[in-house]
């Protein structure tokens, strides 16, 4: 009664409400005057906006807070002497910092965040894991996405990681294509109380994206390229995060050259795409028309929503990221090659199956 201001601070905290304009501070990139970077740059720009003011955001990296951006401004460590400290120096264990994460947040009052690199998530699969099943609204920042982090090569470079987590349930799994998309992944992570969010991010610069939408991109997918004319496209390109830019380039390109009306669909996060209603994603995904998911990570998981895939199917390798990405097949050139290829093959087969005509069970 005699601090009734802190009461409702602490009250709103231990039910775990968002603080009022917490996301009034998240970045808008404008297209041709903002300067294109790293969506692990735009991830460090997110995390300081909400986290100002969100006084109960709290965590830190696995040793990796230069690579990951994963630092809160001002934010001192949280010490024996310094106990107002925000920043967790958890050192190189993983497991231990995710496990440490959950018992932040079942103790409750505090929203834990935790980064290191994507391909390490293995190493705190089995905490992680606890936080889908227990409800723990845990953040988890993962930055160098895939083979584009370069010459640290294989054993640092994530393959199969994305389909793991996306098909751990009760886990949203974000891959934003620019600050707009990033802004939405940390909205959605924000939002997502009951269910753990992990953010990912690229090592480098992404192209910019002049249609890109922070209001679109919460809705999971979006149509960042609308095709020309009337009518249903002639084919859809499906990408995430540093690919979706160069599909972009290849749907003009197959407009302008091949008379090939080409859609891009974004689709920073599968999870919040799959939770909307079915005429929402019809609007999206078609479904019947010729779709070439592009994602520099597994193919597995996007046969539901592609008829075929640019992905990868082996370790990568040590190199420069644009060497290793021409070599993988993900370029402009490569996806106007693969789409023109599929439209082709559709022509001469007939029908294109309808990956929407399928059951639903209860």
């Amino acid at each position: 009664e005699a601090h009734p201001d802190k009461a409702a601070e602490v009250e709103r905290r231990f039910n775990g409400k968002l603080a009022d304009g917490v996301f009034d501070d998240l970045p808008t990139f404008v297209f041709g005057k903002d300067k294109a970077l790293a969506t692990r740059k735009f991830s460090e720009t997110c995390l300081n906006a909400v986290a100002s003011k969100s006084p109960e955001m709290m965590g830190g990296s696995a040793d990796l807070t230069g690579s990951n951006l994963s630092h809160i401004q001002k934010a001192g460590d949280f010490q024996k002497n310094t106990p107002e400290g925000r920043m967790i120096r958890f050192g190189v264990r993983e497991h231990a910092m995710s496990a440490i994460c959950n018992g932040m947040f079942a103790y409750g009052g505090v929203r834990p965040f935790c980064a290191t690199f994507l391909q390490f998530a293995g190493y705190a699969l089995g905490a992680m894991r606890c936080s889908a099943l227990s409800n723990f609204g845990v953040i988890y920042i993962m930055t160098h996405d895939s083979i584009g982090l370069g010459e640290d090569g294989p054993t640092h470079q994530p393959i199969e990681m994305l389909e793991s987590l996306r098909s751990m349930p009760n886990m949203n799994v974000c891959r934003a294509a620019d600050a707009n998309e990033m802004a939405a992944c940390y909205q959605i992570a924000l939002q997502s109380v009951g269910t753990p969010t992990m953010i990912t991010a690229t090592r480098g610069t992404v192209a910019p994206l002049e249609h890109s939408s922070r209001e679109k991109a919460m809705k999971g997918g979006y149509a960042v390229i609308t095709e020309e004319g009337e009518g249903a496209p002639d084919l859809v390109f499906i990408a995430t995060g540093s690919e979706v830019g160069f599909c972009v380039e290849a749907a003009k390109t197959l407009q302008s050259e091949h008379s090939i009306r080409t859609r891009v669909v974004s689709m920073p996060c599968q999870e919040i795409f799959l939770a909307q209603d079915e005429e929402y994603r019809r609007s999206v995904l078609p479904g019947n028309v010729p779709t070439l998911s592009v994602e520099a990570s597994a193919e597995h998981g996007w046969h539901r929503f592609s008829h075929a895939q640019i992905g990868m199917t082996r370790f990568g390798a040590s190199g420069p990221a644009s060497e290793l990405f021409k070599k993988f097949g993900f370029t402009a050139e490569n996806a106007v090659s693969k789409g023109k290829e599929l439209v082709e093959f559709y022509k001469k087969h007939g029908s294109v199956p309808d990956l929407n005509a399928r059951p639903t069970f209860k």
